[in-house]
């Protein structure tokens, strides 16, 4: 799919907003709201926010949880957050289909990721 030019100047804004280097990841998550569960995949991850690939965009305003289990899949973890954005509706690119993820509280490594002994496993993406 071609992408036009004021879909990459917003993808540009996003990116130089970002103030938490992003994790490329692959896990399967569930968005939680008060009204549905969504299933998709955790595709990068930071200590403010995740992209969130899947189908179904949550309803705007709304609490959600993102919950998926840490990388040696001994705890499940729990993130309350917020919906920042959503390409679901203008997006013909099956594999960047998803929507951003703001966490309501910035999160260390440590708490994301509660039975890792160092981070070294996770190799930051800008």
């Amino acid at each position: 799919a071609e992408v036009d030019c004021e879909e990459k100047l917003l993808m540009g804004a996003m990116k130089d907003r970002r103030s938490h280097p992003r994790t490329a990841v692959d896990w399967p998550a569930m968005v939680i709201t008060p009204g549905a569960c969504i299933g998709g995949e955790i595709k990068n991850l930071s200590a403010s926010g995740a992209f969130f690939h899947c189908f179904t965009e949550p309803d705007r305003g709304q609490p959600l949880r993102l919950v998926f289990r840490d990388p040696n899949r001994k705890k499940l973890v729990v993130v309350t957050a917020e919906l920042a954005w959503s390409n679901i509706a203008n997006t013909d690119d099956i594999s960047s289909c998803g929507i951003g993820i703001q966490f309501t509280n910035t999160l260390s490594y440590e708490q994301l990721f509660p039975h890792t002994r160092t981070s070294e496993h996770l190799q930051a993406t800008a």
